[in-house]
Formats: C-alpha cells, structure tokens, sequence
C-alpha cells in the first residue's frame, strides 16, 4: 500500500460526502431556500467566501461537508444567518414574530422539504448512475464466465499457518484436505470445514499463467490457460487467528474465471445499462444489511471510513495494470456511492430517512410534530450514530495494525 493509493481512497470517498451535501444544496436553491453555509470538510475553517447569502468554507478535516440551511431544527442564531439589512429589525421580533420569518427552513412547505431532504440520497444514487456509466463505457461488463475459477495466492502474511506451512506467492490452489477448490466459495467453505488443529492443501507451484482474448464485434473473449508447474502437498498448523477468533489461513488471493465473455458499449448502451447495474448494486447493499440483521455476518464485517480506505487502497495498490485499477476504484466509488444513499435512506433517528419518516407524518396530520420533540430523537439518533463511528473507526485501526 502506498501513500497515493491511500490519498486517492480519501479523496473519494470525501468526494461522495460531499456529493451528498451538494444534492441537499441544489434542491435547497431551486425550491427557494434560504442556505447560510456549504462548507467542504468538517472542524475548524480555514477560509470561506461569502456570497449573496452562502458562505462556502473550507474546512481542516478532508472527511465530509455540511450544507447549512436559515433557521434549520430551531437554530436561528445571529452568526451567519441574518441578513444584513434586517439585522436591526429583527432584534425586535418577538419570538412569534419570527417563526413566520419565510426564510426559515421549517416555514417553507413539508413538500418541498420533503424534497431537499431526499435530495442529499437521491444524489449519490445518480451518482452510481454516472460512475457505473463510465465504467462500463470504459471496460464493458462480464456477460458471460464459467463458474470455476482459478485461484491464485498473491499475498502470504508474515508468520501465519501459510508462511509457516510454505506456501508462496504465485502458488495455485487446488484442494484443501481432498476437496477440490473451484471458486472462493468452495474454499470458504473447505475451510470452515478443515480442523482448528490443522489440514493439508495442494497447490501448483511454478506454473505459467495465460490469458488469451479473442475479439467478435463489441464481444471480448478471456481463456484462463495454465502451463507447466508442479504439484506441491503442504501441512498447515493451527489455524486460530487470535485476533479474530477464526480460522484464516493468512494469505490474500486473486481469483479469475477460466472463461469470460466481455461486451463493449457505445455511449447511449452504456447510458441505458448504469442503470440496471446500479440497481444491481443497491441490492447488494440490501443483502448485505439483511445479513447483518439475520445474523448470518457479523459486526466485524462491517467498517467505517478508516477501514474503507484501507480496504480500497489496498485492492488499488493490487489491481495490476493502471486501466485495472482506475476500473476497480470505479466500481469502488458507484459501490459505496449507492451505499450512502441507501443507509441514509434508513428511517433511523439522524439520518435523512428518519427526517422523512417525521415530514410524511406532518404532511398525514397536516401539522408538525413538536420541534423540541423531533430535535430530542434526532439528537439521541446523533449521539448513538457517533458512538458507533467511535466504535468501528476504533475496530477499523486495531486491524489495520493488526491489534
């Protein structure tokens, strides 16, 4: 891993975040609102330009953004948010007086914040649209592969059963205690199978590894062929992870289709089919979530941004050739673009769906719910939100640093 493959993840993603704010902002502005502040990062600012209404900042840390609207949960401070020219009438206000202020976010329509709401997810669903546009108008889309795949070892971790039992980078696999391993579900599976005291796995060691491409109009065909090598047996030890409590092997893997068929789009193609790729992604967020709340995954699988990074930098400082890896950081940034809209469409307390949740109610009963009331579940929403990004930035770095 490198500094720039790190940079490049960080930018990214903070890239999304403030995607995200801008799609708050942009509804905010043609539906009329009142925006006192777009600021890129969070904490201390460093500078801001002030215009007709919004100032735009720059702020320390490079991990989000905020979009600040008049008035918004109650806020109506002076700082920033009165205008300049009402400043001295307003002093005189009382506070009745000031709830009919049209500048407020809570006096405009629930229809329209409604909408400046949905913007904010609704923009980084869009944003997978476009990603997965260039994407496959970059490099096509499988629409073909056989289901076995080879699988090739392409890292060994230091001191693990792997480097203890011998096995070296570039070593194929090819069964785990006599059972053949096709695909990584059926080494996910050998391995959950295998004893914690140990096993055997056979490899192909020294063999030459070829990929020949045939071309057919906009199809692309990939043959996995496999020369040479010898047949190697290695005897694996214990294979309790300490860290994790499970069984690992320790090694990284790539894994490639022996035969795969690629098409190649033409712009209006590629338009037409981001959308059903993007979709495609959606539901495996949605898969994703339901393992978690089925309990099928654990709450180890799930990181924070610190872990994001780390995860994407690494695969990007892995993917080989640059149109390789500029593909991967595509399907990287649509992957977790479409994630961020879906978990803030989430009617939980602090996300944007739980505000919706609490404007359709006020749109039903043609009134709003109390302010003090909303801004006290969103407030304990904020704070359980916060403690688990604590939580998992925490868990993130101990394996990083493998604690």
């Amino acid at each position: 891993m490198t500094i720039w493959y790190i940079l490049l993840a960080v930018l990214g993603l903070s890239l999304l975040v403030i995607t995200h704010e801008l799609g708050h902002y942009l509804m905010g502005k043609w539906l009329g609102f009142t925006i006192t502040e777009f600021s890129v990062g969070l904490g201390p600012k460093i500078f801001g330009i002030k215009g007709k209404e919004t100032e735009f900042t720059l702020r320390a840390l490079p991990i989000g953004g905020s979009c600040r609207f008049f008035g918004e949960d109650g806020n109506t401070d002076e700082k920033n948010k009165k205008r300049p020219e009402t400043a001295e009438a307003d002093e005189g206000e009382s506070e009745e007086s000031k709830e009919k202020d049209p500048r407020l976010f809570n006096s405009k329509p629930a229809w329209k914040r409604f909408l400046v709401v949905l913007g904010g997810p609704l923009t980084n669903i869009l944003t997978c649209v476009v990603l997965c546009f260039f994407m496959l108008l970059g490099a096509g889309a499988i629409v073909e592969q056989s289901t076995e795949e080879l699988l090739v070892v392409d890292l060994v971790e230091e001191n693990g059963p792997a480097e203890k039992a011998g096995m070296q980078k570039g070593d194929i696999l090819l069964s785990m205690d006599g059972i053949p391993l096709t695909d990584p579900e059926s080494l996910d599976a050998a391995l959950k199978a295998a004893s914690m005291d140990g096993m055997t796995v056979s490899v192909l060691r020294g063999a030459t590894v070829e990929t020949e491409s045939t071309k057919d109009g906009v199809l692309t065909t990939d043959e996995i062929k496999v020369t040479g090598g010898t047949e190697e047996t290695l005897v694996f030890g214990n294979l309790l992870d300490q860290t994790t409590g499970n069984k690992r092997m320790q090694i990284k893997f790539m894994h490639m289709p022996y035969h795969s068929v690629t098409e190649h789009y033409t712009v209006g193609k590629a338009a037409l089919r981001a959308f059903p790729e993007t979709w495609n992604l959606g539901k495996t967020v949605y898969q994703s979530l339901g393992m978690i709340v089925s309990g099928q995954a654990s709450c180890r699988d799930v990181t924070g941004p610190v872990g994001t990074v780390d995860f994407v930098s690494d695969v990007l400082a892995e993917s080989g050739s640059s149109s390789n890896m500029w593909n991967i950081f595509l399907w990287f940034m649509a992957l977790i673009a479409v994630n961020l809209g879906i978990i803030n469409l989430l009617p939980l307390p602090a996300l944007d769906g739980g505000r919706l949740i609490f404007l359709v109610i006020e749109m039903i009963r043609r009134k709003p719910v109390p302010p003090e009331k909303e801004g006290l579940v969103h407030m304990i929403g904020m704070i359980a939100l916060l403690l688990l990004m604590v939580a998992l930035t925490v868990s993130d770095i101990m394996r990083c640093f493998g604690g």
